[in-house]
């Protein structure tokens, strides 16, 4: 037992070192909780310190361990146990996850922020119905937290519950009109119509001025959004611009350094250079499924993933993860710059590449037959899958440049795809993707499939039936009811895709014709847009 004197020297102290951490001084952290080892080592708030310690540092197995001395040490502890099962989620191991949580779940918390923190758990570990309740049971406890309910709505916009997400984003504004994430959550859940809509109430909120920039540019997105909806265009571009202009004026970034690293990548990843790296993985279970942005890729994946041989692994970094990992392992855990990592990676193991990108994805995809694996920016290393993966399947989506270039750029990223603020920026990004998407049909060959966004939605039966047979899939009539497929959705297209298909956003760009004339003027310059 530990005196309570004792007790409060082992918190303080804790407390001490989790400050360090905050502030980056980690060295100190490390200090404070060996110490503390060496005099109570089973208390489980010291495994905890731990575990955190290294989950700031991306060591997810250390992390995973020091957590189960916590849980070892006291292991009815609801905390403790949620500490074990994100370990679990961190490390990409939602499986092992699932029973954890379901421990700490079984011990009935009554507490809201425990509900909360076990319906968000569940969440990433895709069981939604679970999420569901205990984020209901938080809201319920505590019904005018704007925090919880927002998270119950965040779940409901998941799994396509929107009537009721509406409802729990209008009670937390009304509990909090700062909550200014919530107006563009509530602005994407459906299409508004001149009777039914927010704008005046969000340009007053704009008029009263927002006291965070990230505040302000989710409002004016949301605003953009609703205006497009009721049919004012000028309105809906001078919204996206300012919210555009605001979030580049706050981010670091020059388009050039992109173009340089995509220019590297077709000048070294050429078809000898590939030829020449040594025989992949025969694995055939991974659909790759790429493009820019706001291109179709949610869609298709959905369709894919309705193949009742499919399972959706959705947005995964692990092929790009393990590919530095291998090459700075090569030299030595040496930080190797964008241009040494692209031209060493064409020396490391290709086979070994591909068998730690499918053992990676294991403790999510199981062993299922095959798998979609959707994340956008897979486009920049096409050469090395096919080269670390040769049986697996490579879908690439392209759209009409105007129409794909202003989805990209009056969407709202968080932290990612910087060159979608602004224009021209997006321009000559758009410019070096189309040379690297060129270079590699040549490459690849027919080993890649082009899907026009296009023709997909102008006949879907015809384009499915196309695309499952490149994928070596038998015809499942569920791929055309993919709107009916309850699997949730994180992405920006996580409305529409709950929906049948729909040609409306074909040629979109038209509405702004004369607000995007640089752009277009930049596309017809380089013989991209002739009409």
């Amino acid at each position: 037992m530990t005196s309570t004197s004792n007790q409060e020297t082992i918190s303080s102290a804790i407390e001490q070192a989790r400050s360090a951490l905050r502030q980056g001084e980690l060295r100190d952290a490390i200090d404070i909780a060996n110490r503390l080892l060496k005099q109570y080592r089973n208390h489980p708030g010291i495994w905890s310190l731990f575990c955190e310690i290294n989950s700031s540092q991306g060591k997810h197995e250390e992390a995973i361990e020091n957590a189960k001395q916590a849980v070892k040490s006291l292991p009815e502890h609801i905390p403790s146990l949620l500490q074990l099962a994100r370990c679990f989620v961190a490390a990409g191991k939602t499986v092992d996850a699932i029973p954890v949580i379901e421990s700490a779940a079984a011990l009935e918390p009554e507490e809201a922020a425990l509900n909360d923190m076990i319906g968000t758990i569940f969440s990433l570990c895709d069981e939604n119905s679970k999420a569901l309740f205990y984020n209901q049971k938080a809201a319920d406890i505590e019904p005018d937290n704007a925090f919880y309910r927002a998270n119950l709505a965040l779940v409901q916009r998941m799994v396509g519950d929107l009537e009721n997400a509406e409802r729990n984003f209008d009670h937390v504004i009304d509990l909090e009109s700062h909550n200014y994430q919530a107006y563009f959550a509530r602005a994407d859940l459906k299409r508004w119509t001149a009777e039914h809509n927010h704008v005046e109430q969000m340009k007053s909120l704009l008029l009263s001025g927002i006291d965070n920039w990230r505040g302000e540019v989710s409002v004016r997105y949301a605003l953009a959004k609703e205006y497009e909806d009721i049919g004012n265009y000028s309105e809906t571009f001078k919204y996206v611009k300012s919210a555009g202009d605001l979030q580049r004026r706050h981010t670091r970034y020059a388009v050039n350094t992109d173009v340089e690293a995509i220019n590297q990548i077709i000048k070294s990843h050429t078809a000898n250079a590939l030829n020449n790296i040594n025989t992949g993985y025969e694995s055939p279970e991974p659909i790759f499924i790429m493009g820019l942005p706001r291109t179709g890729t949610t869609l298709v994946d959905r369709i894919l993933s309705s193949h009742s041989d499919v399972y959706s692994a959705g947005e995964l970094n692990n092929f790009s993860t393990m590919m530095v990992k291998i090459v700075q392992e090569d030299h030595g855990n040496r930080r190797l710059n964008m241009t040494e990592l692209i031209d060493k990676s064409l020396q490391m193991d290709a086979a070994l590449l591909g068998k730690t990108y499918i053992d990676s994805t294991r403790p999510k995809t199981g062993q299922t037959a095959s798998f979609t694996d959707k994340l956008p920016l897979n486009y920049l290393y096409c050469g090395l899958i096919r080269a670390a993966l040769p049986n697996s399947k490579i879908v690439l989506l392209n759209r009409h440049p105007m129409d794909a270039c202003f989805a990209i750029y009056r969407t709202m990223f968080i932290g990612i795809y910087p060159f979608s603020n602004d224009l021209l920026d997006l321009g000559n990004y758009y410019l070096a993707y189309t040379k690297l998407i060129k270079h590699w049909r040549e490459v690849l060959g027919d080993s890649l499939y082009v899907l026009n966004y296009e023709d997909l939605v102008s006949d879907i039966e015809a384009q499915v039936k196309q695309l499952l047979k490149y994928c070596n899939l038998e015809w499942d009539d569920r791929c055309l009811a993919f709107h009916n497929n309850e699997a949730p959705s994180t992405t920006a297209s996580a409305v529409q895709v709950r929906q049948p298909i729909y040609s409306s956003s074909v040629g979109k760009w038209k509405h702004y014709e004369e607000e995007l004339k640089p752009l277009a003027d930049l596309f017809r310059e380089h013989g991209l847009l002739t009409e």
